[in-house]
């Protein structure tokens, strides 16, 4: 597997889609199923905006609302945020009428078995450490999960009763393995090679001399280059070129190389700071240079400085922590 895979596929392949606290609270999962209720009808007034706050109860954090009593974990009829939920005097429920917020059962029902599990808060998804899960046993022999990945995809078909589609012929899967690891279609004779190879390890030998193509680390480095703002003109104004082709390149080659992904990271936040960089830790660097630049000569220098260090913040912060740090530029309430 190679190391700079894309991140975000590999959490979800490590992680199936469920954080660690999952499991330690009934599967209920904060994130996933309490936080979108309570940012959809109590947060306004409930929640992170102390402008807007209302009886001092601040029911996004869990020391906050335990120590109100708005929250009593395992012990839901103790808990006074279910119980106003829940109160059929429409001068006490919460949400209020005049809101027109409201839940449903369901809703309810599923905050009530989140307080008797224990209330279990999560941080952000992106600060969860990923904790790899039981690969699930299929009821079903058919079809014959090949991989763990599989294993999942089918538990979940299972689940909603749906039976997978055919396997694709062998010329589709040749096409669709080289379009996701190149983004180029197989040739005639890649294609005529493959169709007379009948061996077992076929599709694997296919794999392997994909990933040792140039095209490879041409194909991966998109997103990459994407996160990274990568342009070859400044962006401002008058548009003007840039010569950022040597990062462009650092990136396709680190994908071609296997480099290790925290070595990718170091370079491209601080590779200048390294005891006797090299040239390609250097270029590396290139990726806290990419923001949008002015060139025009009425520019006020200070105002410029201010956006393109906000720039660098906001994409450091989406490309190695998950976060959108745009909005705390001018709000603080939530941050």
């Amino acid at each position: 597997m190679r190391k700079l895979f894309p991140v975000a596929l590999m959490l979800v392949l490590v992680t199936g889609g469920r954080p660690a606290h999952a499991a330690a609270n009934g599967g209920i999962q904060y994130n996933r199923d309490i936080r979108p209720i309570l940012a959809e009808n109590c947060f306004a007034c409930h929640g992170p905006d102390h402008a807007k706050r209302q009886a001092g109860l601040r029911l996004d954090r869990r020391d906050e609302a335990v120590a109100h009593g708005a929250i009593v974990p395992g012990k839901p009829d103790q808990s006074g945020m279910l119980a106003r939920i829940l109160s059929a005097d429409p001068a006490k429920r919460m949400p209020p009428p005049a809101s027109h917020k409201s839940l449903s059962p369901a809703q309810k029902q599923i905050l009530r078995s989140w307080i008797s599990a224990g209330a279990i808060y999560q941080n952000h998804w992106s600060y969860i450490p990923p904790v790899r899960p039981a690969v699930p046993v299929l009821h079903s022999t058919k079809p014959r999960a090949h991989n763990t990945v599989d294993a999942f995809v089918f538990a979940e078909l299972e689940k909603r009763h749906i039976a997978p589609s055919p396997e694709a012929d062998r010329r589709t899967l040749l096409r669709r393995l080289t379009l996701d690891l190149t983004g180029l279609p197989p040739n005639a004779d890649q294609v005529r090679d493959y169709m007379a190879d009948t061996s077992p390890g076929a599709y694997e030998k296919v794999v392997d001399r994909l990933l040792a193509s140039p095209y490879y680390g041409e194909r991966m480095a998109v997103p990459w280059l994407d996160l990274a703002r990568y342009a070859d003109t400044v962006g401002f104004h008058g548009d003007q070129n840039q010569n950022a082709w040597a990062y462009r390149d650092y990136v396709v080659n680190s994908f071609n190389h296997n480099k290790p992904f925290d070595q990718f990271t170091i370079e491209q936040l601080a590779g200048d700071l390294l005891p006797h960089p090299t040239d390609e830790q250097r270029t590396a660097t290139c990726f806290n240079r990419l923001n949008m630049m002015t060139r025009e000569g009425g520019a006020q220098a200070k105002e410029y400085l201010a956006k393109y260090t906000a720039d660098r913040v906001r994409t450091v912060g989406m490309t190695w922590l998950g976060s959108t740090l745009a909005c705390a530029e001018c709000h603080d309430h939530k941050y």
